[in-house]
C-alpha cells in the first residue's frame, strides 16, 4: 500500500504539470475552462507532493528505527558477553 501512496502522488504531479501547460494554451481564449484547469493543477500539485514528502518522511523515519534497533541489539550482545566473560559457579555453597 505505501509503494501505491508514492506512485499515486507522482501520477498527481505529473497530471497537474499536463493541467498547468493547459491552462496556459487556453489563457487567453474566451469561454474557456483555463480557470478550472488552474484549479486542478494546483489541488493536484499539492495533493502529489504531500504524499510523496509522507511517504518519503516515513521510509526515513523507519531506516532510523531500524539503525537504532541494530545499534541496541548489538550493544545487548556486547553486555551479555561481558556478564557472562567467565565461568558459571553452579554450587550452592555447602562449605
Amino acid at each position: 500500500m505505501k509503494k501505491a501512496k508514492f506512485i499515486a502522488g507522482l501520477c498527481l504531479i505529473g497530471q497537474s504539470i499536463l493541467f498547468f501547460i493547459l491552462f496556459l494554451v487556453y489563457w487567453n481564449k474566451s469561454k474557456s475552462l483555463s480557470r478550472t484547469l488552474a484549479v486542478f493543477s494546483a489541488v493536484g500539485g499539492v495533493a502529489g507532493a504531500y504524499l510523496v514528502l509522507n511517504e518519503l518522511r516515513n521510509q526515513k523515519i523507519s531506516r532510523e528505527m531500524e539503525e537504532d534497533f541494530e545499534d541496541y541489539d548489538t550493544d545487548f550482545i556486547d553486555d551479555l558477553e561481558d556478564i557472562f566473560d567467565g565461568d558459571i559457579d553452579c554450587t550452592f555453597g555447602e562449605d
